[in-house]
């Protein structure tokens, strides 16, 4: 991901499908512009290490396949209303996001490619998270 966001990364495979849906929705939307929704989700309320290494999800929105993990979720909150799924599958050595997918939408996320990480990095980016999580004050 070469230190550009996951987030940004996820909204430029989406812009051009969702430049095409916005221009196909203009009159609906008239006077004002039609909604851009590349990249309108936000990072889905805590999820648990045994979700991110794609064992038994925490929550699956709906429109989701067997074997999907929640990744995003919308920005209003509701997972059901728009979320990023994907594929995750560990081995001792790394964790691999793939098959991207939107659960409102038949947009492309081809451009994301194949997302492999180092499992030790990636267990310990999630401990280092969880962490942080746990000491913020409620």
């Amino acid at each position: 991901m070469d230190g550009v966001p996951f987030l940004e990364l996820v909204r430029r495979a989406e812009l051009p499908d969702a430049l095409a849906e916005q221009e196909e929705r203009v009159a609906e939307f008239a006077p004002d512009p039609a909604p851009l929704l590349a990249g309108a989700y936000a990072y889905p309320a805590p999820l648990s290490a045994r979700h991110l290494l794609g064992g038994e999800p925490d929550r699956v929105p709906h429109g989701a396949d067997r074997g999907e993990t929640l990744l995003l979720s919308c920005t209003c909150g509701i997972d059901d209303c728009w979320a990023l799924l994907a594929h995750i599958t560990v081995t001792d050595t790394t964790v691999t996001w793939s098959d991207f997918r939107n659960n409102s939408r038949d947009w492309k996320h081809d451009s994301l490619g194949v997302l492999v990480f180092s499992r030790p990095q990636y267990e310990q980016s999630l401990r280092a998270a969880l962490d942080a999580l746990s000491s913020r004050p409620s």
